[in-house]
């Protein structure tokens, strides 16, 4: 069979940073060789319709997967990805009549028979992981009535399977080297790490807004740190990569898997650096120097709240003692530092707005003396189906059970729409003078 992949525009185009395919590189290596096989990722094309085009009509394919990996871009952007999944599909459909067309990937799989109803051009749908079924799908004598966690059509309509068990993660299969090569991914990244890298999938946390534990599961399946380290070495040598990123929702839990991941970094002395997401109160100063020395160089934090009343209300499990905390222990460690907070949160009033500000100044002047704050970034809540927070606005009669959050849904109630500006500029204010190593007075 000839089977071409494709990783759809999911990321803003122009932007020049660019994701290496990670999920769909797995999947492709599971595909045995007997198979003729054609991949395309379209976020480092040019200009990627007529790559498309051109792929088609070269390759003729006679089956067409498509990964649809971001649903929208948040960041409070009113801007939707869903064009890419229907213009691909229609192109697809357009281009290659014959051929079986899928879909899958994390945006498919949060609003999977949506999506099938949506993109009347997708036979079939994969929700969930991939890596056990996906070979499955391009069998000659396929019945899909026996593959879990697929969607497909028959004539009564759209089928779902119940899901099947998750992978084992010591059992991963390989990243596809030769379709995906990480070489087209290394160049021109300003801000983030081209290379992902897996050390965990799933999360036990339930954060208010999160989706984590619906698409990972709601236990943190372990990787056995040397074959994490594998991994790193083998693209480190093989490819030169030098910076990579933890994909896990939180790499510094729980604590003697990240400490031992450290441990064997240090133990194999690799010409590399990394970075991930921390959980502000798993960081004791043992392991972030730990960490350190086994290559970590950028801190990103999710406290999500800068009030007592929105961690509580996130299920954050944490206090605002332990966002400062945290916030000592990285500045008193010079290491590079990104924080991630949501506002204008339900039930928040003029109290939780002053206690913002003031949560907000500390940590400003905390990270001030170290210059090591690279950026606050604020959003506001993205709204999905499902989402206890979403659960909550409904139950309260804040949000209709009607709204469709296919698109972009952000709970900013006014009056205080502006609160996201207000505080952006307060950030840039102390991040210049920082910079400049002047003092400032906290207004």
């Amino acid at each position: 069979m000839k089977i071409l992949l494709v990783q759809l525009p999911t990321s803003h185009l122009g932007a020049g940073e660019k994701v290496y395919p990670l999920g769909l590189s797995r999947l492709s290596s599971t595909l045995p060789p007997h198979h003729d096989k054609e991949v395309l990722d379209m976020n480092i094309a040019m200009d990627p319709w007529p790559d498309l085009k051109k792929t088609i009509a070269k390759f003729q394919p006679d089956a067409i997967a498509l990964s649809f990996r971001n649903l929208d871009p948040l960041a409070g952007h009113q801007a939707s990805y869903l064009s890419s999944l229907k213009t691909g599909a229609a192109l697809a459909r357009a281009l290659a009549p014959r051929a079986r067309i899928l879909a899958g990937g994390p945006a498919f799989s949060l609003f999977a028979r949506r999506l099938m109803e949506e993109v009347p051009e997708l036979d079939m749908g994969l929700k969930g992981e991939g890596e056990q079924i996906f070979p499955r799908l391009f069998e000659p004598d396929l019945d899909p009535g026996n593959i879990p966690g697929i969607l497909w059509r028959n004539t009564a309509g759209i089928v779902e399977n119940p899901m099947g068990p998750m992978i084992a993660m010591d059992t991963l299969p390989e990243i596809d080297v030769n379709a995906f090569s990480p070489l087209s991914y290394t160049q021109g990244n300003a801000y983030i790490a081209a290379m992902g890298i897996e050390g965990k999938r799933g999360c036990d946390l339930w954060c208010g807004y999160c989706l984590y534990p619906f698409l990972g599961g709601c236990t943190m399946r372990l990787r056995s740190p040397s074959r994490i380290v594998d991994e790193m070495a083998s693209l480190n040598q093989q490819f030169g990569i030098k910076l990579f990123h933890f994909t896990d929702s939180v790499v510094n839990r729980p604590q003697h898997h990240f400490e031992a991941l450290c441990q064997e970094l240090v133990r194999r002395n690799l010409d590399l650096t990394w970075t991930g997401f921390f959980r502000e109160n798993s960081l004791t100063r043992e392991n972030l120097e730990l960490a350190q020395r086994a290559g970590c160089v950028a801190v990103y934090f999710s406290g999500d709240s800068l009030t007592d009343q929105g961690l509580k209300l996130l299920n954050k499990q944490m206090t605002r003692q332990d966002l400062f905390d945290a916030a000592r222990l990285t500045a008193e460690n010079g290491i590079l530092t990104m924080c991630h907070f949501l506002l204008n949160l339900p039930g928040e009033g003029d109290q939780e707005r002053i206690q913002t500000r003031e949560t907000l100044d500390r940590i400003l002047e905390i990270h001030a003396r170290a210059g090591n704050l690279g950026a606050v970034i604020f959003n506001h809540v993205r709204l999905y189906p499902g989402a206890p927070m979403t659960k909550r606005l409904i139950k309260s009669g804040s949000l209709s059970p009607d709204t469709d959050l296919l698109y972009p849904v952000y709970h900013n109630p006014e009056p205080h729409g502006h609160l996201l500006h207000e505080l952006e500029a307060r950030c840039h204010r102390a991040g210049v003078f920082s910079r400049l190593k002047l003092p400032m007075e906290v207004q």
